[in-house]
């Protein structure tokens, strides 16, 4: 069985020829989560052999990340010393890598008289054509099928748990799913819950406030409609949940295992509450800078109240209301008769504040955006789980990554602490700052 497309939704992986833009996005966008994990585990392990494609658009994912923005990269050897040692790119497969942005159109990259690459000027796009043509050239390297088969359990893991006992019917597996569960655990790129009925499959990119609670929902709700429920959160982050029609997902919020923020309700019908359950790289956002999550749930669950219980009238797009408060020309909300009652939330969280009727005579507030760098980072957070499911965080390196040079500390993505335990020679602190100059155009190797 040769499959060339990846999961994309509830049911097997779906094959197509030709592929199309949502298969070739979701294939860039794991092949980054896959290249993640494999990250953590030893380069010169046999059991990466058979994940060379899926870790090479990987890289080149990761590379294109790194150099965005810099539009003229003057040296490259400074831009591989950095992207083997920040990103793990394999040296042996930096070239690769360029050929792969090269192909993309990503890069034009100029040469010496020996052909090699010594320079290079930047034209990465934003997020969904990136991913999109970088899945592109996944498919058309014809990965191997234990790689399009990691890769669709990656995409389903992004939806919510899955007990292995199903992985292999809902996927269309022709692999043993233990291959996949046993390289996926020792990468990171996935984690195992068991319990007294099997073992459950969960992503370690997930926000669950205890994994160990699966267990317990499982054996109280059954595989189904575990299942069923947290696909449909994951396709409408901010879902308003009753006990009635999300059983499973109310219970999971009462034990602790979701966070749901809750809303006021017109009418002094009580609080409606609002599930989310993130997905990202950024494993800081789960525990250092939680806070930022914390307000970015709370940012989903007031827009998503003012989509379906507005008052007297509702929003039409959430998107927008993020956009307008984050608009510098802008940055606050026609007074509205609910909205003191529908940002309350946001406002006691310090996200806006709530300024006077323009009407001398009005008594309505205006929410207005408190612009911070944490207020920000959680607004955009925000837009991304509603527009596209998960928070792109955690896929670019971060803005400090030359504050930790400075202060002696390797840099390791947010993935990458869970099992990482390999040495390797190093380089000197001096001799990597000049790495750096070199790559800003201050000098040269």
């Amino acid at each position: 069985m040769e499959i060339t497309a990846v999961y994309v939704g509830s049911g097997a992986l779906k094959s197509n020829q030709q592929g199309g833009s949502m298969e070739d996005y979701v294939a860039g966008l794991r092949s980054q989560d896959v290249h993640q994990g494999l990250r953590n585990m030893d380069p010169h392990s046999p059991a990466l052999v058979p994940l060379t494609k899926t870790r090479l658009v990987g890289s080149a994912a990761d590379v294109a990340a790194l150099i965005r923005g810099r539009d003229v990269i003057r040296d490259v050897s400074a831009l591989q010393m950095i992207a083997v040692r920040e990103l793990d790119v394999a040296p042996s497969s930096f070239d690769q890598v360029l050929e792969v942005l090269e192909n993309a159109g990503f890069v034009d990259i100029s040469r010496n008289a020996r052909g090699e690459p010594v320079g290079l000027t930047e034209n990465v796009p934003v997020y969904r054509t990136l991913y999109e043509d970088l899945g592109s050239a996944w498919r058309e390297s014809r990965p191997r099928q234990i790689e399009e088969e990691l890769v669709a359990v990656v995409q389903r893991l992004a939806a919510g748990p899955v007990p292995v006992e199903s992985l292999q019917a809902e996927l269309g597996l022709d692999s043993k799913p233990d291959d996949i569960v046993v390289i996926g655990r020792d990468s990171s790129i996935l984690q195992v819950a068991s319990t007294i009925d099997g073992d459950i499959l969960y992503s370690p990119f997930t926000a669950f406030e205890n994994p160990a609670l699966l267990n317990e929902l499982l054996r109280e709700h059954g595989s189904a409609q575990m299942q069923a429920e947290f696909e449909q959160l994951h396709k409408h982050q901010g879902l308003a949940i009753s006990k009635t029609d999300h059983p499973m997902l109310t219970d999971a919020v009462s034990r602790g295992l979701l966070s749901a923020p809750s809303v006021k309700l017109p009418g002094n019908k009580g609080l409606m509450s609002f599930a989310v359950l993130p997905y990202t790289l950024d494993r800081e956002l789960l525990t250092g800078r939680k806070p930022v999550l914390d307000k970015a749930l709370a940012v989903v669950a007031c827009v998503r109240c003012g989509q379906t219980y507005g008052g007297s009238t509702n929003v039409s797009s959430a998107l927008a209301i993020i956009a307008t408060l984050l608009d510098p020309n802008r940055g606050s909300l026609r007074p509205h008769s609910s909205h003191q009652r529908q940002y309350a939330l946001m406002r006691n969280m310090g996200i806006i504040r709530f300024g006077a009727d323009p009407d001398p005579r009005g008594t309505w507030v205006t929410p207005t955006f408190v612009d911070t760098p944490d207020n920000r980072e959680a607004m955009a957070i925000a837009r991304d789980l509603i527009a596209v499911g998960e928070t792109m965080a955690g896929r670019t390196p971060p803005p400090g990554t030359q504050s930790l040079l400075d202060l002696d500390a390797s840099y390791l993505g947010p993935i990458q602490t869970i099992s990482r335990t390999r040495t390797r020679p190093d380089v000197s602190p001096n001799e990597y700052r000049g790495v750096w100059d070199a790559l800003m155009g201050r000098g040269s190797l």
